[in-house]
């Protein structure tokens, strides 16, 4: 952890004296403090100061709000601080790209993060953005239920029920405290965030009615899956990066000459130019690292947790909106990084099951680039789940990309590629049967 401006060998009056000097402090904790010089240069200058002399903090709680529910935050801040933690909640002062930064610093110096739920947060652009900061560095998610429903985002994650604005009860701040003072894991290389989908019955498939629907997705029909795991995100090119160090494995032919270096600025973008095959040998490697099984989807796997059990048409509802994924209607022409569209997750969680890439499947399709030889009704049992056919078989692909408009973005919609190509709008992501 980087602390600007920290200065370890002062004396603590010393470190006093240069605080005062920097400007105003505009939050105190027991570990840092937040400092605001209004006369910089370019503008405020916001920096963090680190107190006391420990590196840890232990106790440190970032809170994540709408600024409309100041009132119910300042309480909680206050509880929070009575039960012993170092809680920051931002009165969203906009001193720009410089605030940010500050405020991303704060989200990674956290040890918890707790985000207040209501539907003007679920609308913050600010608390997104926060709430994906915290993913991306494993925090530990704690979402309080003011208002509304759940986040989509975090549906996976358990909530407390806060509705009457009401102080969380007492049990939340011991499983606060648990966490807290929990070892953090040791973090395996390249190790995806799972996503359980229960066992269950969910529709796939299309309905003859529907304006996009093609043959091969007919007819709709109900089928069985036992438990399973999903990534959350396709595997990106940071994640990759992992295996083909390891390995020597081949690069994907857009990152370059510099071996196992992915394009710079698109370590977050999904991993592309990989074949079936070099997929298959991801999984295999993933395995092997973690000690666990992972394996690429079936595309029944993926379409039940791409659309729900109910057969929505996209994973967030049978109306389209281009602003909710990466397609061809968003006019990027490119790969965007993972998580981008928070408010195209599926009802599961998964994030850009519609458009970015498409992903490939161990499902069968068959020698025929139109025509399948496995058709609906769905059979897992048919041996279209055959991992050991020849190169002449076409594999599954779901979930189409940034070069597709809105038809081919749909949770039904099912294509074919050869294992052995390669192409600038294709990746993958992982399952598993049990972790």
């Amino acid at each position: 952890m980087h602390w600007p401006n920290c200065a370890p060998s002062r004396s603590e009056k010393d470190q006093a004296q240069k605080k005062t000097e920097m400007g105003e402090t505009i939050y105190q904790g027991n570990y840092f403090s937040i400092l605001v010089d209004a006369n910089g240069t370019d503008g405020p200058v916001l920096s963090i100061w680190k107190v006391g002399g420990g590196n840890r903090m232990n106790d440190h709680v970032f809170v994540s709000y709408s600024h409309k529910d100041q009132a119910y935050v300042h309480n909680l801040v206050d509880d929070l601080r009575r039960h012993g933690f170092d809680a920051w909640a931002d009165d969203r002062i906009d001193y720009g790209d410089r605030w940010w930064r500050t405020v991303v610093e704060a989200v990674r110096a956290s040890a918890a993060f707790v985000v207040v739920m209501t539907p003007a947060s679920e609308d913050s652009d600010w608390v997104e953005r926060e709430i994906m900061v915290a993913l991306h560095e494993r925090k530990p998610i704690f979402p309080l239920l003011l208002r509304g429903q759940e986040f989509t985002l975090l549906i996976t994650t358990q909530y407390v029920d806060v509705s009457d604005g009401r102080m969380p009860p007492q049990s939340f701040y011991t499983q606060l405290r648990e966490v807290m003072l929990s070892p953090l894991p040791v973090p395996v290389p390249a190790e995806p965030e799972m996503i359980l989908i229960p066992a269950g019955k969910f529709l796939i498939g299309s309905k003859r009615r529907h304006r996009f629907a093609q043959d091969n997705e007919q007819p709709q029909h109900t089928l069985y899956l036992p438990n399973y795991y999903i990534a959350k995100t396709v595997v990106t090119n940071a994640q990759y990066a992992a295996f083909v160090q390891d390995t020597g494995g081949r690069r994907p032919t857009h990152w370059g000459s510099e071996r196992g270096r992915p394009p710079r600025g698109k370590e977050t973008h999904p991993v592309v130019y990989i074949s079936w095959h070099e997929a298959i040998a991801y999984c295999d490697w993933l395995s092997e690292v973690t000690s666990k099984s992972y394996r690429l989807p079936s595309e029944a796997e993926w379409e039940k947790a791409a659309r729900g059990t109910d057969g929505l048409i996209y994973p967030w509802g049978d109306r389209w909106n281009k602003q909710r994924c990466n397609s061809a209607e968003d006019d990027l022409d490119d790969t965007s990084p993972v998580g981008s569209y928070l408010k195209g997750a599926s009802l599961y969680g998964l994030l850009d099951v519609a458009g970015n890439v498409w992903e490939w499947t161990r499902s069968l399709w068959g020698e025929d680039s139109l025509e399948p030889d496995f058709e609906y009704p769905y059979d897992p049992r048919d041996g279209r789940e055959s991992i050991g056919e020849g190169d002449e078989m076409r594999r599954v692909l779901r979930g189409g990309s940034f070069a597709d408009l809105a038809g081919n973005v749909r949770c039904a919609v099912r294509h074919a590629h050869l294992p052995y190509r390669r192409f600038r709008n294709v990746g993958f992501r992982v399952a598993a049967s049990r972790l």
